[in-house]
């Protein structure tokens, strides 16, 4: 009867994790690193999109169209040579997006997003089988809080509706760190690990870094990890005997090797390409330098957890939903905590001790990246993907460790408030926030995507123009393609009245100040006859062009979108 509701349980979060994760799925429109995982798994190169020349939706869209003898082979090949990721996940879309029809001649926009829901929906029913294996059969409340924190996370929600890898990277870490706890309840033993945990572990690990290199991290923060918890466990428990890293031999020479391959392989490729400019710091206040990454990081934490739509355009909806995160988080830290500190009656207070140190050390590997190499990793919330596994155990530990009896909750509330969380309000109230901030996010309410060109399609349907519109950006790799390939597909999905009148044109330039671009631009110009409207985009810097009346009302904020607008007479007849 117990396994049969358990199943049942399951199914239901698993349910309400499709939902949520499918829910507005192809509504907001795709973003750059959208788009090179679509145009990259296809097998395509940003390369094919001429610069210096005049375009029209079609040659943009055409990224997107499936090629007919594309094999996993050449998505690898475009990977290796002109992308900084691991091939893993692309060759998985390659095979993924076979099965579907498609959008007329384009992959659709569920389509490219579909694979991520799924890997984030198996995390579900991964994470309960995870805590079965690792605590016993017997842990079906842990595992059923765990599998209930991973369905209902807001930030899972917000990862899963990205055509992006990131959710099968969390899938391997939650492997990963199961490995990891098993194999310290051997050594806690003082018992050699066995040979299928060192393989599956060592395998895990290499699909993982397969996927995506920051998921090293993971890897790392588990070593150190056990390293301060076998430390520890010496020191408070005299009677235990650790046997050094020597169980852990295999698993730690076999994951170096894993490392070391790919580590010629960036040699070798010459990984980077500029794309983790934006990543580095910039001009900031010595106070900003100091505050932001931990406080970004704080941020992403409570994301797993809670989110209510703080990116509300109405400051009233926006400053309730702080409120309300708030209180809500007074109340849910010290639940958590009380069902930390009966670990050993639950029967987790050595893993549980694990995970915090794991966490603990993660914190310090991303704040060492930030402050030694001046890369700020933690400014994408993207890349804290490294912490949602060891935050949904520590989540669901916490939801299980509550006996239900009022008189054992924390004291911090009233007495009205431990008699609600008596017997199932607990899980109740967790689920109903859970949902209610996955909502946040299928509705665009929170993790808002960082471009919208729809904004900007909208601005330009607005504006009484005269003939073409035609945007111009400056391009120094495919991120100013992405930017303008969004505008193309949003516009042929919603604006199909402004397909006709667009035009781009993207300019080589070495930076988005380069002065070069204005000459180039001009000779361009030249070449248009008729009136029409210009939009200069993501360049700083004000210019004066012949021919052009500068548009001299503030420029809306649009993200990914700051623009300059000229309006354009006929050209001078000669």
């Amino acid at each position: 009867m117990i396994m049969n509701r358990s199943l049942l349980l399951l199914l239901v979060w698993m349910a309400i994790a499709v939902g949520l994760r499918s829910w507005n799925l192809a509504v907001k429109p795709p973003w750059t690193d959208e788009f090179a995982t679509l145009v990259f798994s296809l097998g395509r190169s940003f390369e094919a999109v001429p610069g210096a020349q005049w375009l029209t939706v079609d040659p943009l869209l055409a990224l997107l169209r499936p090629l007919p003898h594309a094999d996993p082979q050449g998505v690898i090949d475009q990977i290796l040579a002109r992308d900084n990721h691991p091939p893993l996940y692309f060759v998985l879309a390659h095979l993924w997006y076979r099965l579907f029809p498609h959008d007329g001649d384009y992959l659709a926009v569920a389509v490219g997003r579909s694979l991520p829901v799924l890997f984030g929906v198996l995390s579900v029913p991964v994470g309960y089988g995870c805590v079965k294996w690792v605590w016993g059969q017997q842990q079906d409340r842990l595992a059923l809080s765990v599998a209930m924190a991973m369905a209902v996370s807001p930030y899972g929600v917000f990862i899963s509706q990205e055509a992006r890898h990131y959710t099968l990277a969390m899938l391997w870490g939650i492997l990963s760190l199961a490995c990891c706890l098993k194999g310290a309840q051997y050594w806690q033993r003082g018992r050699p690990l066995p040979a299928y945990l060192s393989g599956a572990w060592v395998g895990v690990n290499a699909l993982g870094v397969s996927t995506h290199f920051l998921l090293t991290l993971l890897l790392v923060a588990q070593g150190l990890g056990l390293m301060a918890w076998g430390w520890d466990l010496r020191r408070r428990e005299t009677g235990t005997r650790c046997p050094g890293v020597k169980p852990f031999l295999p698993v730690i020479l076999g994951t170096i090797a894993v490392l070391g391959v790919w580590g010629g392989v960036i040699y070798w490729q010459g990984f980077g390409n500029g794309m983790t400019q934006w990543i580095q710091f910039d001009q900031m206040s010595w106070l900003s330098y100091v505050l932001s990454p931990p406080l970004q990081l704080v941020a992403a934490w409570a994301t797993m957890v809670c989110l209510l739509p703080v990116e509300s355009s109405q400051l009233v909806i926006v400053f309730v939903s702080g409120v309300g995160m708030l209180v809500y988080f007074c109340w849910l830290v010290p639940v958590l905590s009380q069902g930390w500190a009966r670990g050993d009656a639950t029967g987790c207070a050595l893993e549980t001790n694990l995970l915090i140190k794991i966490f603990a050390c993660l914190v310090g590997i991303y704040l060492a990246i930030t402050y030694g190499a001046g890369l700020d990793i933690t400014r994408g919330a993207r890349y804290s993907f490294n912490f949602w596994p060891v935050v949904m155990f520590l989540v669901g530990i916490g939801l299980a460790g509550q006996t239900g009896n009022a008189a054992a909750m924390p004291r911090i509330l009233a007495p009205q408030g431990r008699r609600l969380l008596h017997g199932r309000g607990l899980p109740a109230i967790f689920l109903l926030m859970g949902i209610v901030s996955g909502l946040t996010i299928t509705f665009n309410l929170g993790y808002q995507k960082y471009y919208r060109p729809d904004h900007f399609l909208t601005l330009l349907s607005q504006t009484q123009g005269v003939g073409l519109q035609v945007i111009v950006s400056p391009h120094q790799s495919l991120v100013q393609t992405g930017e303008v390939l969004g505008i193309a597909l949003e516009a042929q999905r919603h604006f199909p009245e402004l397909v006709p009148q667009l035009r781009f044109l993207l300019l080589p330039a070495s930076h988005n100040r380069d002065p070069v671009l204005i000459e180039q631009l001009q000779q361009h110009l030249a070449t248009l006859s008729d009136p029409f409207d210009l939009w200069v985009l993501n360049y700083p810097p004000a210019i004066a062009l012949d021919r052009c009346q500068k548009d001299q009302s503030p420029p809306l904020t649009i993200y990914g979108y700051s623009y300059q607008h000229f309006t354009c007479a006929s050209a001078p007849v000669r």
